[in-house]
């Protein structure tokens, strides 16, 4: 009975180690299409927080123009032509840049950016660079574009940028950038003449653009994937093991008991007794079957014995 034991548990351990590379290739290729379909969603859930940051932040200092444009510069831009100081709080460009650089104070916004980036601005300070100035000239060429979207490499990470045309659609602002004549004196005294003239109605002058950093949104998206990987990493194994637990108790332990049984009955027949066959599954099935072959073989032995005491 020991041998045959030995016997049976030496095809168990092929057996197991067959469920075992079979299970580990399923949750092998489960979790690298989780994994995959979940890196998409997220991918796509850190895109479009990217877009709602930049366009809150853009949609924000446009109604800062507004409010500026309609209830500010029509108290503040008869003072400007009366006196020699100059109150840059009628220009809705300076109120929307100020706004933000308050916001900027949060530490959650420090790492963002406005810019009302123009070709040939009053203040020097709004000068485009060559990447903003690249954005313009995009929108001059294509008077239909309304808003332009991109990535940004610097030296202090990765950006995403949302910009839009900044239009001369009002002949108010001429009174102030048509003609170094017609402008304030105040304006002339602070900002010269030589810079932020000739601009025309309808022409496109600058773009305001929004800068988000999108590198701590990304190192949150790749966290949030790798404890998801884990838990689902350790899930897998709770399973696999869990798995393996009740394969060992409900299948291959039976089997090895009744392939020892079935060895020992081959010997002694009516010494060996299938308990297994008052199962109702597949293993009762076998055994039941088992139990047949052990009943025919008993009595194709006694009839064999009866024959050789037949025999003179």
């Amino acid at each position: 009975m020991q041998q045959a034991l030995n016997r049976a548990r030496g095809g168990r351990s092929s057996l197991a180690r067959t469920i075992a590379l079979v299970l580990g290739i399923i949750f092998s290729l489960t979790l690298a299409i989780v994994l995959l379909s979940l890196n998409g969603i997220l991918g796509n859930e850190v895109t479009s927080q990217i877009n709602n940051q930049a366009k809150l932040i853009m949609d924000s200092m446009l109604a800062v123009r507004e409010y500026t444009s309609t209830s500010v510069n029509p108290i503040v831009a008869p003072i400007n032509k009366q006196s020699l100081e100059f109150h840059p709080e009628a220009v809705p460009s300076y109120s929307a840049t100020t706004v933000f650089s308050i916001l900027k104070k949060d530490p959650h916004y420090s790492s963002y950016s406005y810019r009302e980036a123009t070709l040939n601005p009053t203040n020097l300070k709004d000068k485009a660079d060559a990447v903003e100035a690249a954005i313009i000239e995009e929108f001059r060429a294509n008077p239909n574009l309304k808003t332009k979207e991109g990535d940004r490499a610097t030296p202090l990470g990765a950006f995403h940028y949302i910009a839009r045309p900044i239009k001369i659609s009002k002949s108010s602002c001429l009174a102030c950038h048509s003609d170094p004549a017609l402008a304030p004196e105040s304006q002339l005294l602070t900002y010269g003449k030589s810079n932020g003239y000739g601009w025309k109605l309808g022409e496109t002058v600058g773009a305001q653009i929004v800068t988000v950093p999108v590198d701590a949104i990304y190192r949150s998206k790749w966290r949030s994937l790798a404890a998801t990987s884990l838990l689902i990493l350790l899930s897998f194994l709770l399973v696999g093991l869990t798995t393996s637990a009740a394969l060992q108790k409900l299948v291959l332990g039976p089997i090895r008991t009744m392939s020892a049984r079935a060895d020992e009955a081959s010997i002694k027949p009516e010494a060996v007794d299938f308990h297994e066959k008052t199962r109702s599954d597949e293993i009762g099935s076998i055994a039941r079957s088992l139990e047949r072959l052990k009943q025919s073989l008993i009595i194709s032995m006694k009839l064999l014995n009866e024959a050789k005491g037949r025999e003179p």
